[in-house]
């Protein structure tokens, strides 16, 4: 019997110390052209409407950016698997990179709203394509701690991006937005270029454009009627249901072209795989009622505490070091320990913890405490970005890395424009039940409650009876729509104990 051929060596192998922090470097250059480009425009919608006008159209800014960008995800995946990773990111950049120059020469909303499809394009994959890059370019034990290096960026994204983009409007103008990533985007190319050098394995392979046609327009359409149609036409309107209806039969459509593709773009044989389903399901269910909390904070303080724009923004301070703290450190303690679903559950219970903190909170809330909820919840959405990604990477073969590395980056990103749509719907109807109740007795005759629930800032306006009427209407249904939100985090704990650590995957 011959001995059996020795293991072939991990790609990380291939790299030395010097070329790794280099390649690191590149990958964290590529995924700040999307963090910090979100970043800057969210203060400089007013000034791009004002010039361009249609201000009716300027949330599409946003939504045509985030339906190229949540559908494409996979796909970038499938293309770094079959093509490498290093040119299939490059192309990425660059299309992004075109884009925002086009974008920053716009005459008209529409011109940039294509433009803006176009950057989320190219964004799809920066936003998920680094993930598989750490997993060639580190060893399986260490991926863990270095997923911390993303989170980092966006951090980095959070507290510069605001101010810069702030900076722009008032200073050299809002086009100068688009412009300002080239310097990135030249360094996170040459540096790949340069330094990822990772043979490209050669797949005999014919590429399953129909499922990728069919996974972009399904997701597509539910994001339509999540960030457009069901606002716009009415949440229950025959013509919004029709984009949830045409996004299910897309969803059948896609399943059917998988289950028969000679090299489909989703293998759906990963998804009943015990190693991948519980990290993936949980980040599925974190995301929906995760995203929220990045509006509901700043309105809670608005509204309920009293706060300013300003002081309300910072309540969201303690929250992002809290994530990037725990995503250093969760990582670091993950790889060494190799204990995922452990860490899983500590961040999911730190983050219930801060959900019933805030449950509690109201007007005489001291600000230490409400800051401390905050950072609860830092800290426990950043344990489990880590392990989750990790534990997915580690349990799939390694011509499946990209796909299987951007399955939890595409599916936080589905669940989060829906859970946002359910959540916010959810508080406003809450609101709205509690202004009739408890407000309309002593609010003066005539008085149009509506207005409190469509402008949280005509809050501040009011005097007396009626303002803490209306103060305590928003504190109970935040503390309602919080405890939704807790029951839900309360299923993702249920599914993160089904996570498996490396050592007692089975080998098959």
């Amino acid at each position: 019997m011959s001995p059996a051929a020795p293991a072939e060596p991990h790609t990380s192998a291939l790299l030395t110390d010097t070329q790794r922090r280099v390649v690191i470097a590149g990958m964290m250059g590529g995924v700040s052209l999307a963090a910090i480009d979100q970043m800057v425009l969210s203060t400089a919608v007013a000034a791009i409407a004002g010039e361009l006008g249609d201000i009716g159209q300027a949330p599409w800014i946003f939504s045509a950016n985030l339906l190229t960008s949540a559908s494409s995800m996979p796909i970038w995946g499938k293309l770094g698997d079959l093509y490498g990773r290093r040119r299939v990111f490059q192309l990425a950049i660059s299309l992004f990179i075109i884009a925002s120059l086009v974008a920053a020469t716009a005459d008209s909303m529409l011109q940039l709203i294509i433009c803006r499809a176009l950057q989320g394009l190219g964004g799809g994959a920066l936003l998920t394509m680094p993930y598989a890059i750490l997993g060639d370019i580190v060893p399986p034990r260490d991926r863990a701690a270095y997923v911390a290096f993303i989170s980092v960026v966006w951090t980095a994204a959070g507290f510069v991006g605001p101010p810069l983009g702030g900076f722009f409007v008032d200073g050299p103008g809002w086009r100068w937005m688009f412009t300002m990533n080239v310097p990135a985007a030249v360094f996170a190319l040459v540096a790949l270029q340069t330094c990822y050098r990772i043979p490209v394995r050669r797949i005999e392979h014919r590429v399953d454009f129909a499922g990728a046609l069919l996974l972009f327009t399904c997701v597509g359409t539910l994001i339509l009627y999540t960030s457009w149609a069901g606002e716009a036409l009415g949440w229950s309107s025959p013509g919004a249901l029709a984009f949830p209806a045409a996004s299910g039969l897309l969803g059948v459509a896609f399943v059917y072209q998988e289950r028969r593709a000679a090299e489909p773009i989703l293998e759906l044989s990963l998804l009943r795989r015990r190693t991948v389903w519980p990290p993936l399901l949980a980040t599925c269910i974190f995301g929906f009622a995760n995203f929220a909390i990045a509006f509901f904070l700043p309105l809670f303080g608005i509204v309920v505490r009293g706060a300013d724009t300003v002081a309300a923004g910072f309540t969201l301070a303690p929250l992002t070091l809290g994530l990037l703290l725990a995503g250093v450190v969760t990582g670091r303690l993950a790889a060494a320990t190799q204990r995922y679903r452990r860490y899983a559950s500590r961040g999911l219970a730190l983050y219930m913890a801060g959900l019933a903190g805030l449950m509690t909170s109201n007007a005489t809330t001291p600000l230490p405490l409400f800051m401390t909820w905050s950072l609860l919840l830092g800290l426990g959405s950043g344990a489990l970005s880590p392990v989750v990604v990790a534990s997915i990477q580690n349990a799939v073969e390694e011509r499946f890395l990209g796909v299987a590395s951007s399955l939890p980056g595409f599916s936080r990103a589905v669940a989060q424009t829906v859970g946002t749509s359910v959540l916010g719907s959810l508080l406003a109807i809450r609101i709205t039940r509690h202004l009739q109740a408890d407000v309309a007795s002593v609010a003066p005759n005539g008085t149009d409650l509506t207005r409190f629930v469509d402008r949280p800032d005509a809050v501040r306006a009011l005097e007396g009876p009626l303002r803490d009427a209306v103060v305590e209407a928003y504190r109970a249904g935040f503390s309602e729509t919080f405890a939704v939100m807790l029951g839900v985090m309360a299923l993702a704990l249920v599914v993160s104990r089904f996570m498996r650590d490396p050592e007692r995957a089975p080998s098959g």
